[in-house]
């Protein structure tokens, strides 16, 4: 007695390990079902009793049925007299009772007729009449009303979500269902209410009956309308403990409610996308890790029918990770940052008439993604080899070629900073860059090209400015005899390396703009005004500098002489005394040799030109450094307001208005309720299209019409539109801000 005792509780242990171990492997099984909840739809029609008549009927796909003289060839459809809801008090709006009367009508007419939630059993007999048409025509004529659409649509959501849970629905019948959907997406995916909900359906079908395989290509989880269903997606990751890929963690982003997409990331679609991966990939490496929370997951398949709206449950064995808000803070972090960084860009493709390939636009992208794409690349392994020995000049007109563009008949100040933007998101400098420099070349002139360049946040020092300046100077006088000498070019050289005052990248930026100015005639036009209210000690001070690089070779000879006359006179002294200055400074000379540059030098100094005889041409002359820079130090600030604010011709405007407070205010020219509807947008960026119709009946005013008046208003005002149309709307609020300048 004691052994059989004994072996029943063996047994019974047996049996709750056994259940133990069963429930373990169950645990992270994906288990689904579906819920139908009470009462949650009935129409106005509700009749209060049960239907009847004689069962429907389903015509599978390629099955044919005739309905009141309307063969209909495709199928999938129910046609009978009793097909109830899922709450059992009328019948499904889907069905095709042919019993009813029928008007002929052509698939795009009566659809005024229609009400918002159509059922067969309601609507008019010539609705009905164009909707059997529709069907029997191969249900793709693409003008017809999206009404009828819908009707179809319901009988393939009863079909796969009501039948399909008892049972009644292969796997093959599925897939075609799943096929006519995509079809008729790609004919009528135009209308927003449709798209999103055959988008649901197409994902709601892959959760209920397929989450165990791959996501097929053609389900997007980027739509609202497929929140729910992505829910699924998310929670299979973290409940495996896998990290959250970046286009699922971009997907949960822009799903949650309590986040948006503000205008950059919506209009630069792409270039968001690109920037949120790399950003995510730094932040996350492989991908965020997410703890599997206690909340479980309940998805509801929002229907488009009528009769089983809101009554169809699904409850995944599954997290729900959706719900936290930590994971959503640090992913809206890296988003606002790739916003902010396209913030430029998008401002401009908003605008009228813009060009999303040219030069203006591609100066905005960041850095990161122009240099990805295969033009850019090309670009910059061009540029590297032509400067690879230091800073190269070439035409306008190569430039703009190499980035597959046509060089502008006229430079402004926008294009050359356009220009100079570009080529440092590529890591190359400009010299003359207009932005540091204080000048411009002409259309048909030359650049200097240098590598690494100024980088984006260069901001030149006073020393950066002066230093420029002389370079300027020094290039008139080296230019006077018409033939280049090495050592002048040497002496300003010199002048730049040698001072401490200045950092690495202006070094870089100077020699590469003395590189530009030596070989590139310049002109006095225009010095003599400026010079003309600066002090008699300060002109003398500029003439020694002149003096000095014009005898950096050792010599001046007559022509030299002359063009230092006309620069005396330019600077109003008295060009006599060029001669006397002249002996002076050769009087103070003490040649010397010059040393070799240290290691950290880039840029090579040229050896003396030996001359006939084998014997040095020129001696570089250390005291003449030293009268440079004694004499600059003592006109710094006169050079630099000489300089600075060249002028400004007409090209240099730029032509696009910009958002000002006018003296006038902007919204005047907008009457009472268009003013109206302006400050009620301002209460929020982003509004359901159902919200806004209310506000323009309150205002009297129609929708469309109102978004479109609006946005005129915004480009006569900003060049770029406020309101971006939708499901939902959004406002560029930021915008009107800047417009009304709140």
């Amino acid at each position: 007695m004691e052994i059989i005792i004994g072996l029943i509780v063996l047994y019974f242990i047996y049996r709750l390990l056994k259940g133990s171990s069963k429930r373990s492997a169950k645990k992270n099984e994906i288990t689904l079902r579906v819920e139908v909840s009470g009462p949650g739809y009935r129409s106005d029609y509700e009749s209060h009793t049960r239907p009847t008549g004689d069962p429907a009927k389903w015509y599978g796909s390629g099955k044919s049925v005739n309905v009141r003289g309307n063969n209909i060839p495709g199928g999938l459809i129910y046609v009978g007299g009793n097909l109830p809801d899922s709450n059992g008090y009328e019948n499904d709006a889907c069905l095709i009772n042919p019993k009813l009367k029928v008007l002929p009508a052509e698939p795009w007419e009566a659809g005024d007729e229609m009400s918002y939630w159509p059922q067969y059993v309601h609507i008019p007999p010539r609705c009905r009449g164009a909707y059997l048409k529709w069907l029997a025509s191969g249900r793709s004529e693409p003008e017809a009303n999206i009404g009828y659409i819908f009707l179809f649509f319901y009988g393939l959501e009863r079909r796969m979500f009501v039948d399909g849970q008892k049972g009644e629905v292969s796997e093959k019948e599925r897939l075609e269902i799943v096929n006519e959907v995509q079809r008729l997406l790609k004919v009528y995916s135009n209308n927003r209410s449709f798209r999103g909900y055959a988008s649901n359906f197409l994902a709601m079908e892959w959760v209920l009956y397929r989450s165990d395989k791959p996501i097929p290509a053609y389900l997007d989880f980027n739509d609202r309308y497929c929140s729910e269903p992505f829910q699924v997606v998310l929670a299979q990751y973290v409940a495996v403990g896998k990290p959250i890929p970046a286009n699922v963690a971009l997907q949960w982003l822009t799903l949650h409610p309590e986040f948006r997409l503000r205008t950059p990331a919506r209009r630069c679609v792409k270039e968001f996308r690109s920037l949120f991966f790399r950003r995510y990939a730094q932040k996350f490496g492989d991908g965020l890790l997410v703890k599997p929370n206690k909340t479980r997951l309940t998805l509801e398949y929002r229907a488009a029918s009528p009769s089983i709206r809101r009554n169809l449950k699904i409850v995944p064995n599954l997290p729900n990770p959706f719900i936290l808000s930590g994971p959503i803070k640090k992913l809206g972090a890296i988003a606002e940052e790739c916003t902010d960084e396209l913030e430029s860009y998008s401002r401009y493709l908003g605008r009228k008439d813009s060009d999303p390939k040219s030069l203006a636009a591609l100066s905005l992208i960041p850095k990161e993604l122009l240099i990805q794409t295969s033009g850019a690349k090309k670009v910059k392994e061009s540029l590297a080899q032509f400067c690879r020995g230091g800073p190269s000049l070439i035409s306008i007109d190569a430039l703009y070629r190499n980035f597959g563009q046509k060089s502008p008949s006229q430079l402004n100040k926008k294009e050359l900073e356009n220009l100079a933007s570009l080529l440092e998101r590529m890591e190359f400098g400009i010299a003359p860059d207009i932005r540091f420099h204080n000048m411009k070349p002409g259309p048909e002139g030359n650049l200097a090209i240098f590598p690494k360049g100024h980088g984006i946040d260069f901001k030149p020092s006073k020393e950066f400015c002066t230093i420029g300046i002389i370079v300027r100077l020094g290039a008139m006088v080296s230019q006077i005899d018409r033939s280049l000498s090495p050592a002048e070019e040497v002496t300003i050289q010199n002048l730049i390396q040698n001072n401490r005052e200045l950092n690495g990248i202006e070094k870089e930026s100077l020699l590469a703009f003395l590189h530009w100015c030596i070989r590139t005639p310049q002109e006095a036009a225009g010095l003599k005004p400026r010079l003309a209210q600066v002090s008699t000690a300060h002109k003398i001070a500029i003439s020694h500098i002149l003096i000095a690089v014009a005898y950096a070779d050792g010599a001046i000879d007559p022509k030299e002489i002359k063009q230092l006359e006309k620069l005396y006179a330019t600077l109003g002294l008295d060009k006599e005394q060029v001669t006397s200055d002249i002996h002076a400074l050769v009087a103070i000379s003490e040649p010397v040799t010059v040393s070799s540059r240290d290691p950290e030098t880039i840029y090579s100094i040229p050896q003396p030109v030996a001359a006939a005889g084998g014997t040095s041409k020129f001696i570089l002359n250390e005291a003449l450094l030293r009268t440079i820079e004694k004499e600059t130090d003592q006109v710094k600030g006169v050079l630099a307001d000489i300089f600075s604010d060249h002028e400004k011709d007409e090209a240099d405007v730029d032509t696009i208005p910009a958002v000002t407070a006018a003296a006038v205010n902007p919204l005047s020219s907008l009457d009472k309720a268009h003013q109206n509807f302006f400050h009620r947008l301002l209460t929020q960026e982003k509004w359901e299209r159902s919200a806004l119709l209310e506000t323009c009946k309150e205002l009297g005013l129609m929708i469309d019409g109102a978004m479109e008046i609006l946005n005129e208003w915004a480009f006569d005002n900003a060049n770029a539109p406020l309101i971006e149309d939708g499901e939902p709307v959004y406002v560029d609020v930021n915008l009107a801000k800047e417009i009304i300048n709140v």
